[in-house]
């Protein structure tokens, strides 16, 4: 049900799942946590695939065949899981996808938000993130349409960095906040799972 695609980020070669075909419209990235990997995203990238959305899953440094490492984010220092974004997002281009969809839950939200800082993109999808505090100014930096996916008392302490970018993020913007703990893949089994990945598919395919 997908294609394994390898997309060279600077000296690393990432390993990624296309579901759908290219050249498209438009494209989506999908990037994932901290503890899990591409292959999560599985029934979110089936859906977008319907919704005429081809999906690129990648595995970032380290994870799932992919080489190099992740390391943790350092203030004012390169942070490769946004050098792996950019490079998912030129490999779409390339392979004729007009538009770029960034979409990262947990650890692949704060790189879908970062990469959104410079790259060209159609829209951003952040799931659980940031789950760190990040500058007014640069949530104000966030291109294309925004939607924030969360919960009332995230687990991981994310709810309130969550609220407080999003005040910042310029329009459009739009916030989906459910009642409960889950974070990241844990709200894709929690039992408003199936509206969260439909609000999420519909965010990513709207105007197709």
């Amino acid at each position: 049900m997908s294609l394994t695609v390898p997309v060279r980020s600077e000296t690393e070669l990432l390993q990624s799942d296309l579901y759908g075909t290219l050249p498209a419209r438009r494209a989506a990235v999908l990037v994932h946590g901290e503890s899990w990997d591409a292959l999560g995203w599985r029934e979110i990238a089936l859906a977008l695939r319907e919704s005429g959305v081809p999906a690129l899953a990648i595995n970032l440094r380290g994870y799932d065949g992919s080489t190099g490492r992740t390391e943790r984010y350092a203030p004012g220092r390169p942070w490769s899981p946004i050098a792996d974004v950019s490079a998912a997002a030129t490999l779409l281009r390339d392979r004729g996808a007009q538009e770029i969809a960034l979409v990262g839950s947990s650890l692949g939200g704060h790189a879908v938000l970062g990469a959104a800082l410079t790259e060209d993109v159609e829209c951003v999808v952040s799931i659980s993130a940031p789950v760190e505090a990040v500058p007014d100014e640069l949530s104000a930096k966030v291109k294309g349409r925004k939607l924030y996916v969360g919960t009332s008392d995230d687990a991981s302490g994310a709810t309130p960095n969550i609220l407080r970018s999003f005040a910042a993020l310029t329009y459009p913007k739009t916030l989906l906040l459910f009642g409960g703990k889950e974070h990241s893949r844990g709200m894709f089994a929690a039992p408003y799972a199936r509206q969260a990945i439909d609000a999420i598919v519909r965010f990513v395919a709207r105007g197709l």
